[in-house]
């Protein structure tokens, strides 16, 4: 007698937690897309912070602008403050701990754990982004025709789907869940292009050339730390 496929249904407390998810995450979307840059200091201000830290370089806080450092005459402003990343990576870890959710005090954990370890993450995240960003903008680029724009952009898709697939790595190691490339990959391409086509962004060949970019670098990404991981296991044979 063959065994049947019996998927377990969602509780009350699953379906409360991805609701709770979409209000959070629209929530947000709308605060970041109406707030000024002041109005960002929650998650601007620590930003600054750890990059200042990093760097050693003092960024000064300017009204209605942001952090600007007259030392490297960068400015860390509105589009730098990694609330899209925030999203994914909040979305990303409430679906990984979504079994979890099976009381009111397990669907409350999975919601507060999400949101506070995407707040952090979101920070150090960004504020790699921005230290590497530096010292790009630092660097005399003679050897590549890509402007000062798409190496920006190629660098923020790199870091932010690869700080995606770090955190996901994590959370699914302590709690011994099974790893997939498919929920940070989804998430990802959600909040960078699923999202902005609903808000009714218009689909221009600007966009196009932008969305090209962010369908093609993750999954190249995704092969690279496979093919490293396949190398390094072929080469460092298991005891």
């Amino acid at each position: 007698m063959k065994a049947k496929l019996r998927l377990r249904p969602a509780t009350a407390g699953q379906v409360g937690v991805l609701a709770v998810v979409a209000m959070v995450a629209f929530g947000l979307k709308r605060h970041y897309a109406d707030a000024t840059t002041d109005a960002l200091s929650w998650i601007l201000t620590p930003t600054a912070h750890v990059v200042g830290l990093v760097t050693g370089v003092a960024f000064a806080a300017v009204p209605g602008e942001g952090y600007f450092s007259a030392e490297r005459m960068f400015l860390i402003e509105k589009a730098c403050a990694g609330v899209n990343f925030m999203i994914a990576a909040f979305a990303m870890v409430a679906f990984a701990l979504l079994h979890h959710a099976r009381s009111f005090r397990g669907s409350a954990a999975v919601v507060g754990l999400s949101l506070l370890a995407s707040y952090v993450a979101a920070i150090v995240v960004n504020a790699v982004r921005i230290v590497i960003a530096m010292w790009l903008a630092a660097q005399p680029m003679l050897w590549t025709t890509l402007t000062s724009a798409d190496i920006h952009r190629l660098e923020g898709i790199a870091v932010y789907f690869g700080g995606l697939l770090l955190m996901y790595a994590l959370v699914q190691r302590l709690d011994r869940g099974e790893f997939t490339y498919a929920l940070p990959l989804g998430c990802y391409y959600f909040v960078t292009l699923g999202v902005p086509l609903v808000n009714g962004t218009r689909a221009g060949e600007a966009f196009f050339a932008h969305a090209a970019i962010v369908l093609f670098l993750p999954p190249a990404l995704i092969l690279f730390v496979c093919g490293t991981r396949w190398l390094v296991s072929a080469l460092v044979p298991s005891a």
